[in-house]
This record gives C-alpha cells, structure tokens and sequence, in this order.
C-alpha cells in the first residue's frame, strides 16, 4: 500500500515539474527548426544555394533574368527567418505584390520549391525541419501563382 502511495505521489510531483516546465516555455517561440538550420548564417546558405539552383534549373531560370540576386537572396533568408521565428523581420513586399504580373504557373512554384529542397538537402538541413519550412512556405503559393 505504502509502496503504491509513493508511486502515486511520484507520478504526481512528476506530472506537476513536466507542466510547469512546459508552462514557462509556453511564451518562448520554438526554435528548435530556426537552429537547424544553422541560425541565420545557415538560411543564407539556403537562400544562396537556393537561387543558384534556380538559376541553372532550366524550368524556371528565365523567370530571374532580369532578378537582382543578392537582393533576392537576402530577401529570402530573411524571409525564411521570420518563418522560423528567428530574430529576423521580414521587410519585403508582401507575396501578392512581389510577383504581381509575373504569371507564374504551378510549375514554376513547384520547381522553385524542388531546388530548393534540393539546396537543403545538400546543405545537410535534416528533413524534418526542411518540411518545417515548405509547410510554411506551401501556403504562399496562392499568392504567387495567377497574380
């Protein structure tokens, strides 16, 4: 009986350090995708290797012809890192407007979101936290694709 009594309170005592625990991080954003991916410095790496690929992806490098890459590049790594609820703001235009008149077609955002599964891949990003990502970025696609 005693031995059961102690199991219980344990339990208890247990259950009431776990809540308490996740109760205090509860406020806190979850960081654990925006590390990694190697911080910041690693979403520049994906955004770099991202845009090369692009560039070279027969699909869809005509779309980025007349693109000011670094601008792009820098515009994706902070877009990302606002996405991962790193310490970063995103400043671009809002997705509707950036590609406004651009008719882009499921295609090319499907290409786009290959390479750069392709970049994250080879960047050694685990593919748990690489889903992290396209599952916050798969949502935009209604505002690029049309407009």
């Amino acid at each position: 009986m005693l031995t059961n009594t102690l199991r219980i309170a344990g339990a208890a005592v247990l259950a009431v350090g776990l809540l308490s625990l996740n109760t205090a991080r509860a406020d806190e954003p979850d960081l654990d995708a925006f590390n990694a991916f190697g911080g910041k410095p690693g979403l520049e790496k994906v955004a770099d290797l991202g845009v090369e690929k692009l560039r070279a992806d027969p699909r869809i490098k005509a779309r980025f012809a007349g693109a000011n890459i670094p601008h792009l590049k820098m515009e994706l790594a902070e877009q990302f890192c606002a996405l991962l609820n790193g310490p970063c703001q995103y400043t671009g235009k809002d997705m509707s407007s950036a590609h406004a008149g651009m008719g882009l077609h499921d295609a090319d955002f499907n290409a786009l979101a290959e390479d750069f599964q392709i970049a994250m891949t080879e960047l050694d990003v685990p593919f748990r936290y690489q889903n992290v990502l396209v599952a916050k970025l798969a949502p935009m696609e209604k505002q690029m694709v049309g407009k």
